[in-house]
């Protein structure tokens, strides 16, 4: 980009790409001096996770929650992520406690109204969004209460399982008029929840603990929510079903930069990008489990693609148009000065374009995300027969390792857990 040259002190104008074709450019430049401190800090955490999002999708659990177990006791900006990341290797490889610890730190920060104050706030509206300690989409929020939950149904603690279930069914914006030159208080109200998972575990946890009207209450609206379960429900209900799996399946939703700076992000793909999840299929002693779920209790997919279920960027939006504004009427003088050969009006327009760059560039939006969740949950109930049972699930071409165990009559109901590759 050539903007003006210097001879004997004049400053002559010089033809060149017109200005709202260079902001993004005089942006991104900006962009990359202002993250490189900190992209740098982060390089080492980056190379491990993404060594153990490869190991974790190759069935390699155990050795993908060793190389995130590190960066769980870094009292960081990814603190709560990397715990739910490794929540979810530690789960996988059939470690429940550690799963468990991984989740409740999270869960508990989640929920903490003061961890993004003071400076971290600061930093994030005049720098960078991605300075404050993450706490994740209201998606990979609800799925991480919903994961502490699920490891207090396979330990048989009912009444924490509830809780967390509880959690999960927090309130979420529902946009109520598309105008977006409205404020954005006046665009969305707040509505429900409309998280399949949470209501169905808590009406499991209600029916668990004696109480069988909480218990059809919650089931009912997340039939309600998904008619297709209705057949799930009706198996919970009976008496002869005596186990329960939940199987996750597949690679989640992945966050995305969007617009001019990066301002926004994007989840992909969309469902409709991939086509409808297979249907699953449950193994006991090589005989297929018949009556069980063939579609999906949770698509996270589509939950990613729900307006409800994002946060808003509005301050990043407006330091997007700010940032643009300067570049423009900055450039603009510049160039007004230079025609003019009015030195101190093209510095100053130099000056104004250099800073609408910065604030412009400082608009990018924060990327992270959480790569172990999956596309699909099912669930499962089912009838243990007495004696050795060998269970398998499977789901399209991926088949999960055979579960063994002995069921007496006497037995506890048992929720298992089985993360498909």
């Amino acid at each position: 980009m050539r903007m003006a040259r210097h001879e004997k002190n004049n400053i002559t104008p010089v033809a060149g790409t017109p200005i709202c074709a260079r902001l993004p450019r005089i942006a991104l430049a900006a962009g990359a001096v202002i993250l490189s401190a900190c992209m740098a800090a982060c390089s080492d955490s980056g190379l491990r996770v993404r060594e153990a999002t490869e190991l974790y999708y190759s069935g390699q659990y155990r050795q993908a929650a060793a190389v995130m177990a590190p960066l769980i006791k870094k009292p960081n900006r990814d603190f709560v992520l990397n715990n739910c990341r490794y929540g979810s290797c530690a789960l996988a490889a059939g470690n429940l406690n550690h799963a468990q610890q991984a989740f409740l730190t999270a869960y508990r920060i989640m929920n903490s109204v003061n961890v993004n104050t003071g400076s971290r706030v600061l930093g994030a509206v005049v720098l960078y969004d991605g300075l404050k300690v993450w706490k994740g989409q209201p998606f990979e929020r609800a799925m991480a209460h919903y994961y502490l939950g699920l490891i207090f149904l396979i330990k048989g603690e009912y009444q924490n399982a509830r809780a967390a279930f509880q959690n999960s069914l927090f309130r979420l914006r529902k946009y109520s008029n598309p105008n977006v030159s409205m404020p954005p208080a006046q665009r969305f109200a707040r509505t429900d929840s409309n998280f399949t998972l949470g209501y169905f575990g808590l009406g499991l946890c209600y029916l668990k603990l004696g109480h069988p009207h909480l218990a059809r209450a919650n089931f009912e609206r997340a039939q309600s929510l998904d008619p297709d379960l209705a057949p799930v429900i009706a198996k919970i209900d009976d008496p002869r079903t005596n186990a329960l799996i939940f199987v996750d399946y597949g690679h989640g939703p992945r966050r995305r930069p969007a617009g001019m700076y990066g301002q926004q992000t994007v989840f992909t793909p969309a469902p409709w990008q991939v086509g409808p999840p297979p249907p699953l299929i449950v193994w006991d002693n090589q005989h297929r489990v018949r009556g069980v779920q063939q579609s999906a209790m949770a698509n996270l997919l589509a939950l990613a693609q729900e307006k409800r279920w994002l946060t808003m960027d509005t301050i990043r939006e407006a330091k997007a148009v700010v940032g643009t504004g300067l570049m423009a009427g900055g450039l603009a003088a510049s160039e007004y000065g230079a025609y003019n050969r009015d030195q101190t009006v093209a510095l100053a327009g130099l000056g104004a374009s250099l800073l609408g760059a910065a604030i412009a560039a400082s608009s990018q939006a924060d990327t992270r995300y959480w790569q172990m969740l999956p596309r699909t949950v099912y669930v499962a109930p089912f009838h243990l027969r007495k004696g050795p049972n060998v269970i398998r699930v499977e789901a399209g071409p991926q088949i999960s390792a055979p579960i063994s165990l002995n069921y007496t009559p006497s037995s506890a109901y048992r929720v298992f857990y089985v993360r498909l590759p």
